[in-house]
Parts: C-alpha cells; sequence; structure tokens
C-alpha cells in the first residue's frame, strides 16, 4: 500500500491530544488487512517502530511515534455484524464509537462505554485505552465489554483472542503460564477497584484473558477486528443536576451515589470550569462550588424523574426529563476536556496529570490533598470527571516556557504520583499512561510486577516494535515536549490583536489540544474534513502544521508549502471559533499566515479578482461587468475555478424612499452591488416599520474579501478610511444596520484589526438586520401561520453571531421553520471559486443542504449571498433573504 511520506502529512501527525511531539517517517491509512501487512512488512525493512492511531484523541501520548503510524480511522472502519439476540456487534477498529451506537440503536441496543470524545473515538482506540466514559457506573469499562480482539502481530500473523484464550497455542501456553506462575504477585497488585488502569490488566488472564488487551495501548500488535458486547437502552432516564458548597462535598457524595436505585452517571465538575465556560449554562446552585450529575433510568419517565428527584444531596438540585435540555447539559460536561485548558483568568493548564483514579471511598480526601499539592507548587487546575468510580480529570497551568517551571512540572507530576499511591489509587483511570505516566509506574508497582510486565509484552511483541517507550521500557515523561522555547523560534507579531492569547500566534496555535471535536461528522467543524477524511484538512491538523512551521525545523516557516496547502481547504467558515471547546478560530490563522507568506512576492491571480472585488465592482461600469462575467472562458482568465458557473450580476441599485422617520443607517455591503433584492427589502422594512434609511455617502466596505485572502494590510487600510466616511454617521449616534452576515461580523470583529477609535465606534454601532428589526416586529401582530421555511444559516453568524434573532422574527410571523444542521453552504464566500475548490464545494452542499432544498415545499431562506448563489448553482432554486420574507408580509 502507499505510505504518505510527505510532511505535510507527517506534521499533522506530529501530536495527539497529549503534550508531546513526535514526528514520524510515514503514515499508512490501511483499508483491509493486507494492507496492515504489507504496512508492517515495509516498516520492519525500513527499521520503523509501529503505532497504531484511530481518532488520535490520546491525551497521554498513546497515539504518536517516529516510525511508522497506522491510521485506521479513515479506511478501516466498516461495522461487520451485528447480532441482537446475543447482543454483540464486530467491528473493524476504525469504527466510530456513535457510529456503532447509531447502528445498534434500531434493535434497542448500544454500546456502553461512551468517553466524551464519543463522536470521534473509535472502537480500537477505546480498546487500547481501555476507556470508560460516564456510564462506566452502569456498564463499566470497555474491558467489561470485550468479547473477542483480533490482532496482526509483527511478523504479520493474526492471532484472536477471548474468553477461553488465544487461538496460537504458543502464545496461548506462555499467558497461561506467566498467569499460573505470577498469580499471587498479580493478586497483590492488580484489579483493586474498577478505574485501575494503569499498566497491563493481567489480572484478567485468568478468568478472561481478551479483557487483558485492553488498555494495553497499542504495544501489543494492530487491532483488525474486534467483538463488543451490547446493552440494552434503557427505557426513560431523567438528569438530576445536583449543586454542591464545594467539588470535595460533590466528591463525598459521589461515592455514596453509586447505589442509587437506577443510576446510570455520577460525573462531576468544580465551579471554577463553569467561570472558564465564560456563560451561563442554567446550573442549580448560587454560587456553588461544584456538580454532580446524575443520569438515572427507568421504566417510564415518571419513574425516572422521580429516582432523580429522590436523591437527597446537594444544595440545590434540577431535574431535567426533556432530551434536548439533557443534551444541553451534557455538552457542558463533554466539552470540560477542552474548555479546562484556559482557567478562568485566560492562563494555560495542560494535561499529562489528568486521569488519575482512586478507590470512590477516597476520592475526597485525594482530591483535597491534590488541591494542597497544586498550591504548594503554586500551579492552578479545574477538576471533573468520573467521581462515582473515582477518577478525576484536571488541566493543571503548568509553565514550558521556562526551566524553573520544567522544573516544577517534573517535581509535581512525582510528587502526585507518590499521592495517588498513597491513596490506593492509579496514575490512569481511563486515558492510559502512554508517554505522560509510564515512567511513573515504578512508583506504582513494584519492580517484579513491571518485570512480569514486560514478559506480557514480549510474548506479542518479542522484537518490540509496537509503540516503545509506553507501559514497559518507558520513556521519560518530560522528554519531547511540544511547547516551549523552540516553538517560538520564527513566530511573528500578528495584525490580529488576538488579546485572550496575550497577542501571541503561537498562543493561539497551542489553544489546539487535540481533542478532536473537528474530527466529528455531525456538526458544523470541520466541513473539509468531513469530505476528505484527511487529518492535514482538520482543524486539529492545521494546527499541528502552523505550530511546526513557527518551530521551523521540518517546515520552512511562514514560507511553507506544505501549510499553504493544508489551510487551502480551509473555508474560512468560523466554525472551529464556536464548536471547538477552546475557541480555536482557524480562520483568522489562516489570514495571518496567508498575510505572512505572501509577503514580498505575487499572489495568486484569483487573490488580486475576489480580494479587490469591492473595488473592482465599483471602478468597473457594471453593464460591462455584467458582459464580461458572461463571456466565453472568462473563469480561466480571472483564475478562479472553471467546474461552476460565475455568479451574475441583478440589480444593485439601493433606493430608500422614505423622508421623515428615525433615521438609521444601511451598510451597503459589496453584495447588494451584484444583486440589490435583499438590501432594497431590509430597507422596504425598515421605512414601513417607521425608519428614514439613510445610505452612506462614499466608498465603505468591512474588508471580508481581503481578509480572507490574507491582505490583511489591505483590510486595516479600507477600515480606516471606511471609519473616516462613516464618521458623521456615527457622531450623530445613528445605528449602522448590516444584511449581509459576513459583513455584520467583520464589522463588530474589525477594531481587532486596528486600534482607530472610529473603528471601534463602527463596531459598537453595528446590528444585524435581523437582530434590530425582531422587537419592533414581534409587536406588529403580523401572521404568516400555516407556511414553512428552511433556512440556511450564514456560517459567521452560525458561529459567532446571533442566529436566534433570525429565528425570533419567523416565530413571530407564525413560520414554521427546520434549520439546515451542517452549518457552511460549501461556497463560502470566494472560496468556492478558487482553484481546484468546486467540486468540493458542490459535495459539501450534498451533504445535507442541496437535497433539502430540492425536497422543500416551502420557504428557502439564506441571508448570506454566497450561501443563497451556492443553493441557485447547485439545485436551480432561488433562496431569499429573510428580509424578502418579512417584507411580503408587512402591509405597504
Amino acid at each position: 500500500m502507499r505510505l504518505r511520506t510527505d510532511m505535510m502529512t507527517r506534521a499533522a501527525y506530529s501530536s495527539d491530544a497529549s503534550i508531546f511531539r513526535r514526528i514520524p517517517a510515514a503514515v499508512a491509512e490501511p483499508a483491509d488487512t493486507e494492507d496492515i501487512r504489507a504496512a508492517l512488512g515495509h516498516a520492519r525493512m525500513m527499521g520503523w517502530p509501529v503505532v497504531a492511531r484511530g481518532g488520535g484523541t490520546s491525551v497521554a501520548g498513546n497515539a504518536i511515534g517516529e516510525g511508522l503510524i497506522i491510521d485506521t480511522s479513515r479506511h478501516f472502519n466498516r461495522i461487520l455484524s451485528i447480532d441482537p439476540e446475543q447482543r454483540t456487534a464486530t467491528v473493524e477498529p476504525g469504527v466510530i464509537c456513535d457510529d456503532l451506537r447509531a447502528a445498534v440503536a434500531k434493535h434497542g441496543l448500544t454500546f456502553g462505554p461512551d468517553p466524551s470524545t464519543h463522536s470521534r473515538a473509535t472502537i480500537g482506540g477505546m480498546i487500547a485505552n481501555n476507556a470508560c466514559g460516564s456510564h462506566s457506573v452502569a456498564y463499566g469499562t470497555t474491558a467489561d465489554n470485550l468479547v473477542a480482539v483480533t490482532m496482526m502481530l509483527a511478523d504479520g500473523r493474526l492471532v484472536t483472542l477471548d474468553e477461553h484464550g488465544c487461538d496460537d497455542p504458543v502464545i496461548d501456553a506462555a499467558l497461561r503460564r506467566l498467569a499460573e506462575e505470577h498469580c499471587t504477585l498479580i493478586d497483590n497488585e492488580l484489579g483493586h477497584f474498577s478505574r485501575q488502569s494503569s499498566g497491563y490488566g493481567l489480572h484478567h488472564l485468568a478468568t478472561n484473558p481478551v479483557r487483558a488487551v485492553a488498555g494495553s495501548e497499542g504495544t501489543l500488535g494492530i487491532i483488525t477486528q474486534a467483538t463488543v458486547r451490547l446493552v440494552e437502552l434503557p427505557p426513560a432516564k431523567a438528569l438530576a443536576v445536583l449543586a454542591f458548597d464545594t467539588v470535595v462535598d460533590a466528591a463525598t457524595a459521589g461515592a455514596q451515589l453509586r447505589t442509587h436505585p437506577g443510576i446510570a452517571t455520577v460525573e462531576g465538575m468544580g465551579g471554577d470550569l463553569v467561570d472558564a465556560l465564560g456563560t451561563d449554562p442554567d446550573l442549580p446552585g448560587t454560587d456553588a462550588g461544584g456538580w454532580l450529575f446524575c443520569e438515572v433510568t427507568g421504566a417510564t419517565t415518571e419513574e425516572a424523574a422521580a429516582s432523580a428527584a429522590g436523591i437527597g444531596h446537594g444544595v440545590d438540585k434540577r431535574v431535567v426529563t426533556d432530551p434536548d435540555e439533557m443534551r444541553a447539559l451534557w455538552r457542558i460536561r463533554e466539552a470540560a476536556a477542552g474548555i479546562v485548558t484556559r482557567l478562568p483568568d485566560g492562563g494555560e493548564a495542560w494535561p499529562n496529570w489528568e486521569d488519575s483514579a482512586v478507590p470512590p471511598e477516597n476520592l475526597a480526601d485525594y482530591l483535597r490533598e491534590l488541591y494542597d499539592l497544586l498550591a504548594f507548587h503554586e500551579l492552578r487546575g479545574i477538576p471533573f470527571g468520573h467521581f462515582g468510580e473515582g477518577c478525576v480529570h484536571v488541566r493543571i497551568s503548568f509553565d514550558f516556557e521556562t526551566e524553573e517551571g520544567l522544573r516544577t512540572f517534573r517535581r509535581f507530576m512525582r510528587d502526585a504520583a507518590r499521592l495517588v499511591t498513597e491513596h490506593g489509587g492509579s496514575l490512569s483511570g481511563e486515558h492510559g499512561d502512554g508517554r505522560a505516566r509510564s515512567s511513573l509506574l515504578r512508583q506504582m508497582y513494584s519492580p517484579s510486577l513491571r518485570d512480569v510486565f514486560e514478559q506480557f509484552k514480549l510474548i506479542f511483541d518479542p522484537e518490540r516494535v509496537f509503540n516503545p517507550g509506553v507501559l514497559v521500557w518507558a520513556e521519560d515523561f518530560g522528554e519531547g515536549l511540544r511547547m516551549g522555547p523552540k516553538q517560538r523560534r520564527l513566530e511573528v507579531t500578528p495584525v490580529h490583536a488576538l488579546p485572550t492569547d496575550r497577542g501571541s500566534l503561537v498562543n493561539a496555535v497551542n489553544r489546539c489540544v487535540g481533542v478532536g471535536s473537528c474530527r466529528s461528522m455531525t456538526e458544523a467543524m470541520c466541513p473539509s474534513f468531513q469530505i476528505t477524511g484527511d487529518e492535514v484538512h482538520s482543524t486539529r491538523g492545521r494546527a499541528r502544521l502552523l505550530s511546526e512551521a513557527m518551530r521551523g525545523e521540518t517546515l520552512e516557516g511562514f514560507r511553507s508549502a506544505e501549510v499553504r496547502d493544508a489551510l487551502d481547504l480551509c473555508l474560512s467558515c468560523k466554525a472551529c471559533a464556536s464548536e471547538c471547546p477552546v475557541g480555536v478560530d482557524m480562520s483568522t490563522y489562516k489570514a495571518e499566515f496567508l498575510h505572512e507568506h505572501h509577503q514580498g512576492r505575487p499572489r495568486p491571480r484569483v487573490h488580486y479578482v475576489l480580494g479587490w472585488l469591492p473595488l473592482l465592482l465599483r471602478l468597473i461600469p457594471r453593464r460591462v461587468a455584467a458582459l464580461l462575467l458572461r463571456a466565453p472562458g472568462m473563469a480561466r482568465i480571472l483564475g478562479v475555478d472553471p467546474g461552476r458557473p460565475l455568479p451574475r450580476l441583478r440589480d444593485g441599485r439601493l433606493t430608500p424612499s422614505a423622508t421623515d422617520g428615525t433615521p438609521v443607517v444601511l451598510w451597503p455591503d459589496t453584495f447588494s452591488r451584484m444583486d440589490a433584492a435583499a438590501a432594497q427589502a431590509a430597507v422596504e422594512v425598515l421605512e414601513r416599520l417607521g425608519h428614514r434609511v439613510e445610505i452612506p455617502d462614499g466608498f465603505v466596505c468591512c474588508g471580508i474579501t481581503w481578509h480572507s485572502t490574507g491582505q490583511l494590510g489591505m483590510v486595516r487600510r479600507v477600515l480606516e478610511r471606511t471609519a473616516q466616511v462613516m464618521r458623521p454617521y456615527l457622531d450623530r449616534g445613528l445605528p449602522v444596520i448590516a444584511v449581509e452576515p459576513s459583513c455584520t461580523a467583520m464589522l463588530i470583529d474589525a477594531p481587532s484589526l486596528t486600534d482607530d477609535p472610529d473603528v471601534a465606534r463602527l463596531a459598537e454601532a453595528t446590528v444585524s438586520w435581523a437582530e434590530f428589526v425582531a422587537p419592533q416586529l414581534a409587536d406588529l401582530g403580523v401572521s404568516a401561520a400555516g407556511r414553512q421555511a428552511l433556512t440556511q444559516v450564514h456560517c459567521h453568524e452560525r458561529s459567532v453571531g446571533q442566529p436566534e434573532h433570525s429565528a425570533a422574527i419567523l416565530r413571530a410571523l407564525g413560520v414554521e421553520e427546520e434549520q439546515i444542521a451542517t452549518g457552511c453552504c460549501g461556497l463560502a464566500g470566494n472560496w468556492g471559486f478558487e482553484p481546484g475548490h468546486a467540486e468540493m464545494s458542490l459535495a459539501l452542499g450534498e451533504r445535507e443542504l442541496f437535497p433539502r432544498v430540492r425536497a422543500a415545499e416551502g420557504e428557502v431562506i439564506a441571508d448570506g449571498f454566497s450561501c443563497r448563489t451556492q443553493i441557485e448553482q447547485g439545485t436551480g432554486r432561488r433562496a431569499r433573504h429573510l428580509a424578502e420574507v418579512v417584507r411580503d408580509q408587512l402591509p405597504s
């Protein structure tokens, strides 16, 4: 099979969700076992170590290495069979947890383990780390749900383990001998509580050998197939959110709630997590210091709710049975791994001691002493985790930039390992030991047991090919860190202020901690990954490439063609800015990179044509421009993709008619010069609501087209000149009403690009048309009851705007709304017209937008000009701006 050895791919795979960095020699993306066998043969010939990788969400550095990475997530991901009667499923290792759960749900079944990364974690990776998740109180660990595993060994042989042993007689005999000879040692040190996941699970060898593979972290072989146990979906459930004065109080209650009737989760969070969230999530308890999320099941919703209401712990409580409300609350907990990487004051926090576990009855004391240990080392962290199982996750404010900070990191890790051991605990509860903690196993286990661990590894991997440095013969936990001074060697001063990242592009890129939300196929992020399935085209992959560029060791800094090509398929839709739990904003980072990349040299022709579109449309007579756009071969002349039609120029005139009323300013965006229908409708609605609409006298522009092509110097000049034109209107205190969502977002964010006070005033005055109109429309009693509308919310409005105002207008009209769920339409302004993008742009439309538009019987609404263009070119149907719909309902 073809191995990917280009530096773009290798850099994208240089890290996972950990603090470590390893540049692989090559990446394989097998589709079947023969591909894996061929890849292993090549690795053997080259002398490379081999690391298996699934979703790459390993927090302990389990899924990285300097040899061959075998990524099973992209192609080796089929569900092979489902047996509802036996309640089992057989899968390839790259199957996503949520995909398996969706496939078996029609049989009333589910796969019990559910880590917070369930939308992108693979079954193979879950087995390797012995993942658990929030429902382990009810369903146990992945090991508890494992029926059989087939692995390929370094020599290409396939071996299968199940509850009876291994089908290879030599390996089976060796495993039995190991278990018998060391049974007393194993019983004394392993299997003491459910979350004792550190090291190998050798306590399973005597009773159910396949479970010993769970938690082996890819050190034995490459998983090629697994059969897992399924469980019944509960008939009904309710969620009780309990508030406590302190997180220690929550931990105390967590241990006691494990036996509550029907309990399925006992999840804990510290109060600082909500502070870091930055929004009010409607949790119970004023000034609470901790919470427990307790899901309770029952035969009926009423029974589950009654059981949840009967939980007698905490100072306040909220019980929820509505599925949407429960989902919203669970998102807070599931996003915690990303949220807590930024402390409430904006400081950075990191994993490495993020997965310790103790017997649940010891958790409160352990947590109290862990806080004391953090304070002793002058560190901070925000705890959360599976309190009912004694497992606590925390990200800590380690300083990797200074020698003293690194010394503190090392001292804390050793002290924490001693502390958790004193409480009868485990270094790891579900993330694996990886490169983060394997070298600390000497503090938890005796030399004799660690010697048995090595013997176990050698039974399967005598040449020590698989994931070296993990679990046995371990790498030091401070070796090969991703962060640090070397990461800043080629750092530049960004044009954007980046205030929450202390003005540093390196700090901004470091927001990506690798939890992999951008690999989800169900949300708006990340559209290019959803089409290609390529790590390079995920937000995380691009962040890794940017990090490597600024390090300057493997890539040529901001001149790097690899980074340019990886960013080429970024649509700048800003989905990551809102859906990434730590707010990675790849659109901004792309603009900064392109700004530096093209300094002092010619740009692609399309940057001049589309980037300078606002001025070109103003300078070229309209009739001439319309003729040029219809001329044969014009796409190639302009340097745009010939795979899609050029946009049409329609009537571009705005004609306000009211001479009295409350004055407002309508922002005349560039797109209204191409088709004024939406803006003219907005004018007419405003006039009917009693306003006198003024259009700025002179050229104004938000700079969005220059920004998306990375011409940031020009963006700044355009904004500052625009602010001068707008000064008379701002002096009068007039609101500036924007019709185009991308322009609205750009204007509001404009102060990040210049310190011009008039630009700040313009941003403050800017309001979206829907936000301005919604409260006024609600009082008119206008109704279009019985009508339906399919709405494509503009990606910038969805990500950084306020789409609820448009929804409020439709509710006021009595229109039943259905929204497209997949975010960006796929055109993304100039992106869909750039060379090489047309095919993917249209494919993105086919995810959901085009099929639903074709099937829609009611109104199709899209406020973005590019969204309307994409819909018309992809379906032949013309969508309308919400202003056009409202105008048709208002009396003249």
